[in-house]
Parts: C-alpha cells; structure tokens; sequence
C-alpha cells in the first residue's frame, strides 16, 4: 500500500488494488486510477519521466506510465547484483540526456532493492559491520557487530497476528531464531546494505552536480516502511511500533535550508501533492494528500496535529494506532479472531523507544 500511495497521493482506504472486503471499488479502477499516478501527472505537465526499481508488491499500472521502466530485482552480494545496479539504470538515463542535450524537466524514481531481505552485503561492508552472508546459524556474535538495539527483546509478548508471516519465520539466515547473535549479524548485513545505498545516491547526486542540476532539483530520500530486526521480539515489517512504522524522509532541494529538521507529520501520500506544488502542477482531485511544502519552507513544522496508523495483512481487523503531534501514541491490536486483544499507551516523549514491561523484566 505505501508505494500505491506515493503513487496516486492516496489514503490507504482509497488506494487501487485495495483488497479490505468492506471497501468497494468502482470497475476497472486499477486502470482509470493509474491516468492521475505520478508518471502519468508529469507526462502530461511536460516532464520526461523514469522509473528504476526492485519488481512486484506495487502498482504495475502507475508504473508503466514512466516512460522509461528499467525494473530488475537486485538483492546479491556483488556490485552487479546489488544496488549498484540500480543506480547505474539512473547514471545511464542521465548520461543519455546530457548526450543529446536533453533540456526537458526530468521526473526520476530511483528505488532499490536492499534493504529488504535477503540481505547480501557487498563482502567489505559485510566485514566492516562484523556480519557474514552465510545463513548457517551462528554460536556467538562477532564483535564487531552492532549491538543489540535498547528496544531488543527475545520474544514479543503476545501474538502480531499474522499465523506462519513470512517476515517473522522465513527470513533467510534469522528463520525463527532471535538469539543475540543472529540479530546483530542482522543489523549488520542490514547496516551494510544501508551503506551501499547512500553509495549509490551518492553516485546519482554527483553526477546531477556535474550536469548543472543539482541545485535545481528536488531530492527526496524515503522508504514505505521501517524493519523491526530484534527490536520488540520482532524481526519484519508487520506491526506499527515506531521503528517500522516511522519512515525516513531527508528532502534536498531550492528553498530547503540545509540540515533544518521538522516533525511533518506527514503521510507518504503527501509526497505526490507536494511534488506537484513545487513544480506549479496542479494537484489532481482524486489526491487525498496534503502538500507539505510550507513544511519544507520552513514556515510550518508540521501539516496536521494527528496521524493514523494501520495494519491489516494478518488477521482481521488488525492493528491501528493514532499519534498527537504533543507525543501521545495509541496502538490497538484486534487479531486471530479477537483472540488476541491488546492496548498500548506511549508518551513518546518520555519512551521514544516504546519500552514495555517486559523490557524492565
């Protein structure tokens, strides 16, 4: 659901490909939503767009109104087969531009495969954060690893709701296990793949810099979620504690005072709005989201005073929780058949790292 929504601007009630059996949508809605998705906006504003990403969970029908699709899934452990890869895709294009001088405004979605597992690390990463590649279970930590995060917990104390997921049994090289030197081989096969990302946008804003762009273009750097690696007992992406829920957003870009920081509260379906504000496109009506451009202005630190959020690919109804721009968070789980029903209340000003009791145990 995340990327659909940086996508087409969308809540994630409203979103095409919406599978909640109490939402209804109207026919052939993948389709006629896809007309309004980002590619599809800047195409017709002018705007010469490109798309490099890993395949599959998205929303191939926005996607194939980039005009230049170079999607390949790149999770190896060599430069070929990693994120390299996907920068070379972005390198490529722009070199092509400047070739046949190219003066069109560019759109560019540049995606990646890693983080996401299986993490293969490029070997001299994966020796820097004391990690290794190989999946066979490991009898100490190495250390040189990181540590465990303030937040680890051997077991999360009742059920996420989601029987046999995926993220939380099949990880390869973690499986079931959330012994300490398991996690911190994570963290540390996660950290270099990590690293070997900021490479690789490294790579894209030299060379933007060397064509003259640089300083008039917008970066954005985001994720559609988090990942729990050991923290609270858990290892994936299933749940709405503020480690996975919470996503990094760095915005680079005309207006933008370098190393300014607000608490936005944002939503990723604000991310097509604002694009569309920066470029005096105006925004399509279908959008749900808010432009954040004043955030990024400097003239508001934040968008709204609330936040929600959902989870609902286990067990229903699921997991919601609500966030107060004074720091005040609600999480209810509602799961396997009302089996499991649980509240948490964090003042995250006071527990920015949502210890519960059995951290204290």
């Amino acid at each position: 659901p995340s990327r659909t929504m940086i996508m087409t601007g969308r809540y994630v009630w409203n979103i095409p490909g919406n599978r909640a059996p109490e939402v209804e949508s109207p026919p052939n809605f993948l389709n006629t939503a896809a007309e309004n998705s980002m590619a599809a906006v800047f195409n017709r504003a002018g705007y010469d767009t490109f798309r490099t990403c890993k395949k599959g969970n998205s929303y191939p029908q926005a996607n194939a109104k980039f005009d230049m699709v170079r999607d390949a899934t790149k999770r190896g452990g060599a430069v070929e087969t990693g994120s390299a890869w996907h920068a070379d895709q972005v390198l490529d294009y722009l070199g092509q531009r400047g070739l046949e001088k190219d003066s069109d405004p560019f759109l560019i979605y540049f995606g990646l495969s890693h983080p996401h597992d299986p993490r293969r690390a490029l070997p001299e990463l994966a020796r820097k954060y004391g990690a290794t590649n190989d999946d066979a279970p490991l009898d100490e930590p190495n250390p040189n690893a990181p540590p465990l995060p303030v937040n680890y917990l051997p077991a999360h104390p009742f059920h996420h709701g989601h029987p046999e997921l995926r993220d939380e049994v099949s990880v390869p090289g973690v499986e079931r296990r959330r012994d300490e030197a398991t996690v911190r081989n994570e963290l540390g096969r996660e950290y270099a793949c990590i690293e070997n990302i900021d490479r690789q946008v490294g790579r894209v804003i030299q060379k933007l810099e060397a064509m003259g762009e640089l300083e008039n273009t917008y970066v954005i750097f985001t994720s559609d979620h988090g990942i729990a690696v050991g923290r609270h007992g858990l290892m994936g992406k299933q749940n709405l504690y503020e480690h996975t829920w919470r996503v990094p957003f760095i915005v680079r870009g005309p207006g933008v005072k370098a190393g300014s920081t607000a608490s936005g509260f944002i939503y990723l379906s604000d991310v097509l709005p604002t694009l569309c504000d920066l470029a005096g496109i105006k925004i399509p009506d279908e959008v749900d989201g808010k432009s954040f451009r004043p955030v990024l202005e400097g003239k508001s630190d934040r968008v709204r005073d609330l936040v929600y959020g959902v989870y609902c690919g286990g067990t229903k109804p699921g997991m919601r929780c609500i966030k107060t721009a004074d720091g005040w968070k609600l999480i209810e789980y509602n799961v396997l058949g009302k089996e499991v029903r649980e509240t948490q209340l964090f003042n995250l000003n006071e527990n920015p790292h949502e210890f519960i009791d059995e951290h204290h145990g």
